[in-house]
């Protein structure tokens, strides 16, 4: 067997295969009544955390499989009843235990039979409550760490949380947003041990819990409910780390929960190459996923090349130092009215060196670019949050909020870029460029909706609106030589590109009670924005002279009215959304030196969501909608950006909307007595009038490209993903099947080219069950990816990339640790030059310090190979480009870590039974 990936797997079950006895009976009332849903847990004696567990089924039959000999606690419960307790020795029992009998709570307790208990989990309907002191954490845990112990919740290696097969989309606080929307900024930095309970459900729309009906619009939600001990207290962590070849790394970070304020302050700053707090602030701090500025010109991409700077998969370029800081506060004087504000800060300079070959597909020919660059840039970024909501009055809720954004970013560029054609070289570049951008962002909504009466269930208003400023200075240096011409054109600009805009909307909505279950929806709103763009270029840069052929002030304006319909039908089982929108849009381009340009336009846009519970975590969904896209306003300004001599870029003013249908389907099924997990998901969309290029390569291989509306694009997917506990050989197993598909038409050289991309993945992890001290986890990932182009001369691409991982964890459960991780990427070489394979082994070790184990000492190695590479690669349009960069590399480090207000005493629970 040479495959190392399927040796580890060999490797991890043989290792991890336990026998043991099974553990079954029945749990009923003292009537014999069944009781479905109990928990029947086996839990250590010395500290009463969870062991082994089952959960009776409808018949109130339950099964403990694969326990091994030793002692136990039973803790037997079920809501409403006392719990049952009772000692055990597995080796001395039957299989069958019998019947154990629970008794109803009496409403007035004069006496707790037991004195303290930890029930591990307990489950109502679709709601699970986990009670965190059952799982064992080390003592520097994070609530990330906790959730990986929780059954039927499940972490992949980016932070991305699923709970019963579905993702979680919120993590709260003691029922309160913790900073932002992304759930990782709570999980990775929340003490493990300020938890008390781990409750996990679907979180209703607002409407729906006012109205007080069901309805489709859930999330999957982790409430992270805290100690009362720790709520008043200081809780957090402080951190600093030296190593070789001058690498830092620093961090602190503090909370404070009160009933009535939540307080939390993080701050950060190192030169490993970590960024923020998570990968939705990133978008944050540079005002959304934007058009990204290549030296001053304009760079489109879809997809698939993407520069973000970020540790969440993709190679991060460059040596970069960075620091970010943030700081949470919530005041909540009245239950349910609260006031809550946040800001997040974000700073970093980056070095990149890189060079970047693209071979590039023609009719019937193909041309190479090679570029080298070195660029040195720095970013600035802040972001202000502020909000009010008000629940108080069960007839009413109120929501407003507002923010603002400020970036600042400055990048220094000398690059060299070469054309080449049947190995001549046709066209040389050198470029010189400093640009600098300030944006400004800001806005706000309110959202009030009422319950009614009689037949008016609820009634709802909307108002939002926001601007936007952003100007960037670019002063560029290009010299051009072109084979056949003689000399080369030296040429200096200064541009200076500004973009502004406000969009405002306002809706308002009621729904009205029909017959028993049925409901009409009837809405309307109403979308207005107003954007600039202008841009001036001057061959001096003091110089009061534009060139006004290259200088244009474009203004775009367009109102949308949507009236919309929709009934729904509300069950226990069966929920049904089906209506329609009618779309009226009034349009309006313009430039000083041309007239305007009207385009009004009206479309109907039907749409459908139907869910069928067939029972508790077993679910089926349809989901049909339309949409229609706007193109941005920078794909419209129809005169030439020449930022790049050798990339001419055009608007195209006549660009029509994109109107894209979108089919989706999908089955859940998650088992909570085998805890068993299967999801899957199939559809597509299709485009009309999608927005694509038009791109002419001249002959001394310059590329102009224009936007056209090109015709109709189809994308469709399917995604399996399956996961189950291997109980004979003691591990979690989880497949992930997926696969695409996308076909769109772009214009070369005045050819209509198809351009068609499949790809699939298959990724198998196992990660062992038992994690008390040894904690295992492996996987691999294979990805294959063919992109076809119908140009006379080009290939259809096939290529192949693979990766491999490997976690090693041991605690002592006394002072000491380590951890070893190793990854493995390997690429093929078709449709490149070179095949290459790139292992990162990284490894770390500590101890815990003073009294309670506050302290930590952690000797941590990165890349102990030496190996790591910065090569990308992708398949896109009409070409292939491979990137390699400069990239962090190995270095050794030794970080301290303190931890504020640690718990005292034992963790273990006195049982007495009676």
């Amino acid at each position: 067997m040479k495959n190392p990936l399927q040796l580890t797997i060999l490797l991890l079950l043989s290792s991890f295969a336990v026998s043991g006895q099974s553990f079954s009976g029945l749990v009923a009332d003292s009537a014999g009544k069944p009781l479905p849903f109990a928990t029947v847990a086996l839990l250590h004696p010395a500290d009463t955390t969870l062991a082994f567990f089952g959960i009776s089924d409808d018949k109130g039959r339950y099964e403990v499989k694969k326990v091994k000999p030793g002692n136990y606690l039973l803790q037997v419960s079920f809501m409403g009843y006392n719990t049952f307790w009772k000692h055990l020795n597995i080796q001395t029992l039957p299989r069958d235990y019998g019947i154990i009998v629970l008794i109803p709570k009496p409403l007035d307790l004069p006496e707790t039979e037991v004195e303290s208990e930890r029930i591990p989990l307990s489950i109502r309907k679709d709601t699970i409550v986990y009670n965190a002191g059952a799982f064992k954490t080390k003592p520097d845990a994070v609530a990330e760490d906790l959730l990986k112990k929780l059954p039927g919740i499940e972490v992949d290696q980016s932070g991305n949380i699923k709970a019963m097969g579905e993702d979680v989309k919120n993590v709260m606080v003691d029922g309160k947003e913790f900073f932002s929307s992304d759930p990782k900024v709570a999980t990775r930095n929340l003490p493990a041990d300020a938890i008390e309970k781990v409750q996990v459900y679907d979180k209703k729309s607002e409407a729906s819990e006012l109205a007080g009906i069901e309805d489709a619009e859930r999330e999957k939600t982790i409430n992270l409910m805290l100690a009362e001990g720790k709520k008043q207290a200081w809780l957090g962590e402080f951190a600093g780390g030296g190593g070789t070849g001058d690498h830092y790394d620093l961090s602190g970070k503090t909370y404070r929960f009160t009933s009535k304020n939540q307080f939390a302050l993080l701050g950060m700053v190192n030169n490993i190459n970590k960024f923020g707090f998570s990968f939705r602030d990133y978008i944050d701090f540079t005002g959304g996923i934007q058009n990204m500025l290549s030296g001053g010109g304009l760079k489109i991409s879809i997809g698939h090349d993407s520069d973000m700077p970020l540790n969440f998969g993709q190679t991060i370029e460059g040596l970069v130092t960075s620091g970010a800081g943030g700081l949470n506060y919530s005041f909540e004087r009245v239950k349910n009215r609260r006031f809550f504000a946040s800001y997040l800060g974000n700073g970093s300079a980056k070095d990149l060196t890189k060079q970047v070959s693209t071979r590039n597909y023609l009719p019937a020919a193909e041309y190479r670019q090679e570029e080298e660059l070195n660029n040195k840039s720095t970013n600035f970024a802040h972001k202000l949050t502020l909000g009010f909501k008000e629940k108080s009055d069960s007839t009413r809720t109120i929501t407003m909020d507002a923010s603002a954004g400020i970036v600042n970013a400055s990048q220094k560029t000398n690059a060299l870029s070469e054309a080449i054609a049947s190995n001549d070289v046709v066209n040389i570049l050198k470029t010189a460029s400093d640009v600098n951008r300030d944006d400004l962002t800001a806005g706000g909504s309110l959202n009030a909706m009422y319950r009614g009466r009689g037949a008016f269930r609820l009634f709802n208003f909307s108002l939002n609106g926001s601007v936007k400023s952003s100007l960037t200075g670019n002063n560029r240096h290009d010299i051009n030589t072109v084979s056949g011409l003689p000399g080369s054109t030296d040429f200096t600009s200064f541009r200076s590109t500004g973009n502004t805009g406000f969009t405002s909307g306002a809706g308002t909505g009621v729904l009205i009670a029909l017959q028993k279950g049925w409901y009409l929806n009837p809405k309307f709103k109403a979308d207005y924005s107003n954007s600039t763009y202008n841009r001036t270029l001057k061959n001096e840069e003091d110089s009061q002279q534009q060139i006004d052929s290259l200088s244009p002030d474009f203004q775009r304006t367009y109102l949308h009215l949507t009236p919309s319909l929709a009934l729904k039908y509300n069950a226990k089982k069966s929920k049904l959304t089906l209506g329609f929108e009618l779309l009226s849009a009034f349009t309006r381009n313009s430039m000083p030196d041309s007239s305007g340009f009207n385009r009004n336009y009206s479309k109907v846009l039907p749409f459908l969501l139907w869910e069928y519970d067939i029972r508790t975590g077993h679910r089926v969904a349809i989901d049909y909608n339309i949409q229609v896209n706007e193109p941005d306003i920078s794909l419209l300004v129809p005169v030439a950006d020449n930022s790049d001599p050798q990339s001419l870029f055009y608007g195209n003013r006549h660009l029509l909307p994109e109107t894209t249908q979108n089919l989706f389907m999908s089955w859940m099924l998650y088992d909570q007595f085998s805890q068993t997990s299967i999801f899957s998901r199939i559809g597509g969309s299709y485009t009309n009038d999608k927005i694509n290029f038009s791109r002419t390569i001249n002959s001394q291989l310059v590329n102009v490209t224009r936007m056209e509306n090109t015709g109709n694009a189809y994308d469709a997917m399917a995604d399996l993903e399956f996961s189950t506990p291997l109980r004979w050989a003691g591990v979690n197993m989880r497949l992930e099947l997926s696969g695409n598909y996308s076909q769109s038409t772009v214009l070369i050289n005045g050819r209509s080219t198809m351009n068609q991309r499949v790809g699939r993945t298959i990724g198998l992890n196992f990660n062992n069950r038992k994690t008390e001290k040894w904690n295992l986890e492996t996987g691999g990932e294979v990805t294959i990816t063919n992109s076809f182009i119908n140009i006379e001369g080009s290939d259809n691409t096939s290529y192949l990339s693979s990766a491999w991982f490997a976690n090693l964890g041991y605690d002592s459960g006394n002072r000491w640790f380590f951890n070893v991780n190793s990854n493995i990427t390997n690429y093929n070489p078709q449709g490149f030059s070179t095949s290459f394979t790139i292992p990162i082994l990284s490894a770390e070790t500590g101890y815990h310090l003073f009294k309670n184990k506050r302290g930590t000492v952690l000797l941590s190695a990165y890349d102990l190979l030496d190996k790591n590479k910065g090569i990308t690669r992708i398949s896109e349009f009409n070409y292939l480009r491979e990137t390699r960069s400069n990239i962090i590399k190995r270095y050794i480090m030794l970080t301290f870590r303190y931890r504020l207000n640690k718990a005292t005493g034992s963790d273990v629970i006195d049982v007495k039974i009676k």
